[in-house]
């Protein structure tokens, strides 16, 4: 390990060693990170190099490229070089095409729906929300909701179900009661969600470029919402076919409204809408 006095000017990533770093994010997690994103993640890793003694990048880059995917750092690594930007109900007439439009094609079942990136949970938080209010007025039998991040941080929030107080005003009023627990501590209060609600998700550590695949078959709906736009065109058709693979017949993928399949559509796809896209039955 490169000992020293550590400052963050005096520790660069150079152009060799940023490309060490990007091939090898690329090839193990399928994230495309061009020339202009090497500050960028130059100053996201520099914490990582502070707080485990490192005072060069290629000292750093040596130690993660010898870990192989599944090292300790490399998850610590994805951490902080993946982006979780996330929110309850984000882009919400998703939600009300999928309550009013969608979710009409399979009244009285099971249904099974996939967050596919979910970072810290609020969107299978919110999904699950309108499920249950779903289940009570009679229209499905049950759920359940899967939800999927590389960060094991991101993951590790979503299980706990806990959020700051300010995401109320994301949420509707009439669920603030029924789905959300408020924290008695008034100096960082905090929301969470009802253990009710929390036994009907399933969260798992995966990559959706690696071969090793966890999620079940027979979902109705797949969300995946401004994931791909952090691949390429190549690892999008990728991980779209991955995400049609897991669709029930007639089940319906969604993306982010600055994503589309239109240049990769997987086959026996159909576009419905230009974000929403339905598995041939």
């Amino acid at each position: 390990m490169n000992k020293g006095i550590f400052t963050s000017e005096s520790v660069l990533l150079n152009i060799k060693d940023f490309h060490r770093l990007s091939t090898f994010i690329y090839d193990a997690f399928g994230i495309y990170l061009p020339e202009k994103k090497h500050y960028l993640l130059q100053n996201r890793l520099l914490p990582r190099l502070r707080k485990l003694g490192y005072t060069s990048f290629s000292a750093y880059t040596d130690y993660v490229l010898q870990q192989g995917e599944h090292g300790d750092e490399v998850f610590e690594m994805m951490d902080v070089v993946s982006t979780n930007k996330t929110e309850f109900f984000r882009e919400k007439d998703h939600f009300e095409r999928l309550k009013k439009e969608l979710l009409p094609h399979f009244y009285g079942q099971y249904i099974k729906v996939w967050s596919a990136g979910c970072s810290s949970g609020e969107e299978v938080y919110s999904l699950a929300m309108l499920l249950s209010e779903e289940k009570i007025a009679g229209h499905i039998s049950n759920f359940v909701v899967y939800g999927n991040d590389i960060s094991k941080n991101m993951l590790g929030k979503a299980v706990k179900g806990i959020y700051p107080y300010s995401v109320l005003e994301a949420i509707p009023q009439n669920y603030h009661g029924k789905y959300l627990q408020r924290s008695r501590d008034k100096t960082k209060p905090t929301i969470r969600i009802v253990p009710e609600l929390r036994v009907k998700t399933r969260f798992v550590w995966e990559n959706l470029v690696a071969k090793r695949d966890a999620m079940p078959p027979g979902f109705q709906f797949v969300f995946c919402r401004n994931t791909l736009i952090y691949f390429d065109k190549e690892t999008q058709s990728k991980v779209a076919g991955r995400l049609v693979k897991h669709l029930a017949p007639g089940g319906f993928l969604i993306l982010g409204h600055s994503e589309t399949l239109i240049y990769h559509m997987p086959e026996g796809v159909k576009m419905i809408y230009p974000t929403i896209y339905q598995k041939e039955t």
